[in-house]
């Protein structure tokens, strides 16, 4: 289970989106022409992010099965068994815009909850409080929104409490509201409309797409997390002393 580093540049993959989509403005050195629109082909990317986990997915059972994992062997059968049923009993022409149309539809409902908040350029020390300042929850106006977010609008209870099934969800979310109030986190628990959360990511990217290039500004692609230990973006790279 991966434990999440949310919004720390350089870091948290999910805000590691360039050079396709930028969510603060880059180093001149890693800029790219395509950030000045990026507001007006933003659906582009995020269509292809299905495609994306796709491959993601490849990539890590092949690695597990060669690290001689256990079972990796059986997750990689059931792997080959999924793709050869999916490309024996659809089309092409069926089951590639699906993936794209899929992937799009799942963008906008989990990008919007990342990265319309605060970014950290450095490690945050207290993870409970960095989860509150780095996620804002989407509030459905209606029952297929909340149908159709399958569980995301509750990104922070997804963040905090990984493992817990999503139907239990909304009975944490008045938890967390009591939480917030109680120990004064700076915005409390935040939340938005399921329309004003995307208008506020699209105009963050609009905004990154007028900015000016900023020298010395964080690496955007970032390495994931375990890189960023390796590359020395991260404290615990020295170590249980470096996170003190």
């Amino acid at each position: 289970m991966k434990i999440k580093t949310a919004n720390e540049q350089g870091v948290d993959e999910d805000i590691a989106t360039d050079p396709f989509l930028y969510t603060w403005a880059p180093d001149p050195k890693y800029d790219s022409p395509l950030r000045k629109i990026q507001h007006l082909i933003f659906f582009i990317p995020f269509s292809a992010l299905f495609a994306l986990w796709r491959v993601d997915t490849i990539k890590v059972i092949v690695e597990a099965v060669e690290a001689k994992r256990s079972d990796a062997k059986k997750e990689l059968y059931g792997l080959m068994l999924h793709y050869f049923v999916l490309l024996t009993c659809f089309p092409i022409t069926i089951w590639v815009p699906s993936v794209f149309l899929s992937g799009l539809m799942s963008a906008l409902i989990v990008t919007p909850t990342h990265q319309s908040e605060e970014l950290f350029p450095e490690y945050q020390h207290d993870w409970v409080t960095a989860q509150f300042t780095s996620t804002r929850n989407g509030k459905m106006s209606n029952p297929f929104s909340e149908w159709l977010w399958g569980g995301m609008q509750y990104q922070l209870e997804h963040h905090l409490f990984p493992t817990m099934p999503r139907a239990k969800y909304p009975l944490l979310k008045p938890i967390l509201e009591k939480f917030a109030n109680d120990n004064n986190i700076p915005g409390g628990y935040r939340e938005s409309g399921e329309f004003e959360i995307l208008k506020m990511n699209w105009q963050l990217y609009k905004d990154v797409a007028e900015a000016d290039p900023v020298v010395g500004a964080p690496y955007s692609r970032g390495h994931g997390q375990l890189g960023a230990i390796d590359l020395g973006f991260s404290p615990a790279a020295g170590g249980v002393s470096g996170t003190k």
